[in-house]
């Protein structure tokens, strides 16, 4: 096949021919030295063996923070405030089914936790619930937190959360069940568990693909290549990561992803230049050593370019994530984004190194029913070419319903609604868990997840009327009947003093400073008022209750010089849902524009991008619509073994768009560059068409087969965002490559006639050329 991005339409002149260019040098140059660069690249690849295991090391559980939301403002005051406040308090939670917490066998047990964590490197204090007030103690009576506040970073916190598991898995009896739950420790699972399916997606994904691949080429070494450098385009993206991880952080589910996204592209790419370089060996005039080089030449300045091209493309709608004021998805754009550039740099170094050493030894080992194909090779007259020409006989019809099909299935996006999914379902049967899931019976379940809302008065002492004002909202949000407990200073003023004021204040700081700690700064002039919900922080209910505090808050300290921020892992969520509304059309219409631009540059064509953006739109509305139906609404859930959620995970909407957008482009690179060769050649558009897509239809429909199977493989994960994504992602490319591909581009494309290739002629003067060199 011929992905040429470098020619003109007829009468607009013509580029300098693929010899003439610096990457079909290079790949001449690579291919007489392969030995020096497999050298080069076994170097990196040991290299990027050690920095891997650094980035995996070091991933971080799920953060849902937001860049200047209302929740950030509240965790800055606090770690501005209250320098002595610890970082995280998790719980070592005791529960027996056959004891009471006041027998003597179930203190003993609390007894023994308190010594042991007080003593455990790490860990600044462990509250006695015995000595605490009563929240610690469940109403059931059967069950107890032992709060366990500890310092750090979230990495240290979550490093921290391995062997404080293993002291609470010690500490159990047989009549007393003890886990350590809380942010870290579930955040320390949900890498574990990610770790877990990512094998397990491997497993299933990478003998599909190797089989897929066996059948596309029929030779074993050439499937070979492709399932070779997907691996190495992951563990190289790992290794790169790991030098990055030195300065950020990255999200566990960047692994996942950038295992997902370079393993399809990895075996995508290599299959595109891997087929355009049999077809140039077959033309060859000799198989000797610098014919073999010049295919080579051939092959990279043709299908390599455009590798490239629909490389830039993928990064290009990657970074409209940027967009997004969240870390979470700065990691997942940077990670995605460095897996592409890596697979792109392997598509034009060591892969036709791997072709100039192997030569016509690429159809070794061939199928037996394939020897014939491989030899002759007749795409104008396959199942493909009969195919195409009955859909350029009929492209109203065809164009008319495709369209109507998929716009039929994008209808259910308009009700799409988002959700958090914390991730305590998928790690359920871990300690932390079992931890969690005790908390939820026994208590409510946000007892582990408080809404906090931080109170400051600005440049001076908290007043009498504002503590008037901080004891009215308190009891305000006392009184919602989704509040599960309210602590404030007032409240605690109240009940040991009898009286909130700022003498009573003074009076408790001189004679009962501990009682304060953490709800009032040093300097008086900040509180915090703790609000634990009745549901989890990944409710609606709880969610509903963040918006009626803010609510709340900004009528209760109007005119009292007092400003409120609504914080706390429940107040995060609702901020990364409002932000990914408020972001989601700026990234659609970031990636439109840039994704415009580089297809007008790259077809020298004012309609083509049109046409392609318009289709891309289809295919993402399409797998979007699906995914309401079925994760969101639960219709064929069982069918497919997934639950029904009634939502769609929070940013996934962001990165399937991006990213469903960017696959898209990429067939759509492959596929009209060689069209346009076709029109450059023939000038007749139905020609170009029709051949362009005879040309690629097989391998393309190979490539988007590996890639449905590699992504639907992430569908049989725990982890619900990965499940989603793997849906999305392998939904999309099928339709892509089925509908849109198959159907709608040659409809369409036969409809438009010769406007395909219009471009003005002050535009084509000023326009700079795809592949100029």
């Amino acid at each position: 096949m011929t992905e040429t991005l470098s020619r003109t339409s007829k009468g607009g002149g013509a580029d300098r021919k693929p010899e003439e260019g610096r990457l079909y040098r290079w790949a001449v140059w690579t291919a007489l030295n392969p030995v020096k660069v497999i050298l080069v690249w076994l170097l990196l690849l040991a290299g990027a063996l050690v920095s891997a295991s650094y980035f995996t090391a070091h991933l971080t559980g799920n953060t849902n923070a937001v860049t200047g939301s209302d929740s950030a403002k509240a965790n800055q005051l606090i770690a501005d405030e209250f320098p002595e406040t610890p970082s995280e308090t998790d719980f070592v939670v005791l529960h027996s089914t056959t004891l009471t917490a006041q027998e003597q066998a179930f203190r003993q047990v609390v007894g023994a936790a308190v010594d042991r964590y007080h003593q455990a490197p790490g860990v600044r204090e462990a509250i006695d619930p015995y000595g605490a007030p009563d929240r610690l103690l469940a109403p059931d009576g059967r069950t107890v937190l032992i709060p366990i506040t500890l310092d750090g970073d979230d990495k240290k916190l979550q490093d921290q959360a391995v062997p404080l598991g293993e002291i609470a898995g010690n500490l159990g009896t047989d009549q007393v069940e003890v886990y350590f739950t809380g942010a870290s420790p579930l955040a320390a699972a949900a890498v574990e568990q990610g770790n877990e399916d990512l094998s397990m997606a491997e497993t299933i994904g990478f003998p599909a693909a190797a089989i897929v691949l066996l059948l596309a080429f029929g030779s074993l070494v050439a499937a070979a290549i492709p399932l070779a450098l997907g691996i190495v385009a992951v563990l190289s993206a790992f290794g790169a990561l790991g030098i990055a991880a030195h300065f950020t952080s990255f999200d566990v589910f960047v692994q996942t992803a950038v295992s997902m996204v370079g393993i399809a592209l990895g075996i995508d790419y290599t299959l595109f230049i891997v087929t355009r370089f049999r077809e140039e060996l077959a033309r060859a005039a000799d198989t000797g050593r610098q014919e073999r080089a010049r295919a080579v030449g051939r092959t990279l300045a043709t299908a390599g370019q455009a590798v490239l091209f629909s490389g830039v493309t993928v990064v290009v709608s990657l970074s409209g994530l940027w967009l997004v004021r969240s870390a979470k998805v700065y990691s997942m754009a940077v990670g995605m984004s460095v897996a592409v550039l890596v697979m792109m740099l392997v598509a034009v170094s060591l892969l036709p190194a791997l072709l100039g050493l192997l030569g016509g030894r690429i159809n070794r080992l061939a199928l037996p029913w394939a020897r014939r194909s491989l030899a002759h090779p007749d795409p104008e007259h396959s199942v493909w070419a009969r195919a195409i020409a009955v859909v350029m006989r009929r492209p109203v019809l065809i164009a008319a319903l495709g369209t109507v099909l998929l716009g039929a299935l994008s209808i259910p996006v308009f009700h799409l609604r988002y959700g958090v999914d914390l991730g305590a379902g998928a790690v359920a049967g871990s300690p932390a868990g079992k931890g969690y899931t005790v908390v939820s019976e026994a208590y409510a379940p946000g007892v582990l997840t408080p809404i906090t809302v931080v109170v400051s008065a600005t440049g001076s002492r908290l007043s009498d009327p504002q503590l008037d004002a901080v004891a009215r909202f308190s009891d305000q949000a006392g009184g919602n009947r989704e509040v599960a407990d309210v602590v404030s200073v007032t409240r605690v003023l109240d009940a040991q003093a009898q009286g909130h004021s700022t003498a009573h204040l003074d009076a408790a700081a001189r004679t009962a400073g501990a009682a304060l700690a953490g709800l009032v700064s040093k300097d008086a002039d900040t509180t915090v008022i703790t609000i634990r919900p009745r549901h989890g922080a990944d409710t609606d209910e709880t969610a509903d209750l963040v918006r009626q505090l803010r609510t709340q808050a900004e009528g209760a300290f109007a005119g009292t010089g007092l400003t409120a921020h609504v914080g706390g892992g429940p107040a995060e969520i609702v901020d990364i849902t409002d932000e990914s509304s408020r972001a989601m059309p700026l990234v659609i219409g970031a990636v439109l524009a840039a994704s415009w631009v580089l297809l007008l540059i790259a077809f020298r064509s004012l309609v083509l991008p049109f046409e392609a953006i318009f289709m891309n739109l289809l295919t993402s509305g399409a797998a979007f619509g699906l995914a309401v139906l079925v994760f969101q609404d639960g219709h064929a859930a069982g069918l497919l073994g997934v639950d029904r959620t009634g939502f769609i995970q929070v940013i996934l909407p962001l990165f399937a768009f991006a990213l469903v957008f960017g696959l898209s482009m990429d067939y759509q690179v492959f596929m009209l560059s060689r069209m346009r060769e076709e029109w450059d050649r023939t000038g007749d558009n139905r020609a170009a068409v029709q051949l362009g897509l005879t040309r690629t239809a097989k391998v393309i429909t190979a490539a988007a087969t590996i890639m449905v199977v590699v992504f639907a493989s992430f569908m049989f994960t725990r982890i619900l965002e990965i499940k989603q994504m793997g849906f999305m992602l392998a939904l999309a490319v099928l339709i892509d490559a089925t509908i849109v591909r198959l159907l709608l581009v040659p409809s369409l494309m036969r409809l438009i006639g010769r406007g395909n290739w219009w471009l003005p002629g002050w535009l084509g003067r000023v326009l700079p050329r795809a592949g100029q060199h």
